[in-house]
């Protein structure tokens, strides 16, 4: 929603199913988002540790038009982040919230490993865990957004710092995302498939 030029931008550090499962996510979204958007290809550092590379990476999608970057490749993505910075692009972050890093980071796609854990221990406190595979995600609070209300101040008091303000139509569109995905209104897709 933020964009202007129309596309968008993703780099990933391996082109593995888990990393092109955050870009199918992250395109799903771009278009719901915003119908008219362009998804450039993703492009994939292939490495984690190479923030060079990811920062080279990011500058030719930049080049191709992209005012906005999703980075999900450990310190690779951190090197993507970088260009954004130095681009005046805007710039998502993942995993945890990196918007603390540069000003031009808006938000990041979170997982709650700390609320994941403790739901397991929990189970196995009480004699109800069982094992296998879980899959959870929005609807259950194991992912999310740092500009989500529930997570918002977690964030800034975990990194101390305060996120800037952002439109109160993409807040509201991140709003009812999150609410379309915990009803089963939106299904996301994944690249596990």
């Amino acid at each position: 929603m933020q964009s202007t030029t129309g596309k968008v931008g993703f780099v990933g550090g391996m082109d593995i199913p888990l990393i092109r499962d955050f870009f199918v996510g992250f395109a799903a979204g771009a278009k719901w988002a915003k119908p008219t958007i362009t998804v450039l290809d993703p492009v994939f550092v292939g490495d984690w540790g190479d923030p060079t590379k990811g920062k080279e990476l990011a500058i030719s999608l930049i080049e191709q038009g992209a005012d906005s970057l999703y980075a999900a490749g450990g310190k690779s993505g951190l090197g993507a982040l970088e260009a954004a910075h130095e681009k005046s692009v805007k710039a998502y972050g993942v995993d945890a919230c990196q918007c603390y890093l540069y000003p031009e980071i808006t938000a990041s796609a979170t997982k709650r490993t700390d609320i994941a854990v403790y739901e397991m221990v929990m189970k196995t406190l009480l004699g109800t865990f069982k094992g296998g595979v879980y899959n959870n995600g929005v609807k259950e609070g194991w992912t999310g957004c740092c500009r989500l209300p529930e997570e918002v101040g977690f964030w800034e008091t975990f990194f101390n710092f305060t996120h800037p303000p952002i439109s109160s139509a993409v807040m509201d569109k991140l709003l009812q995302a999150q609410d379309k995905i915990v009803m089963g209104e939106i299904i996301v897709p994944s690249g596990f498939s």
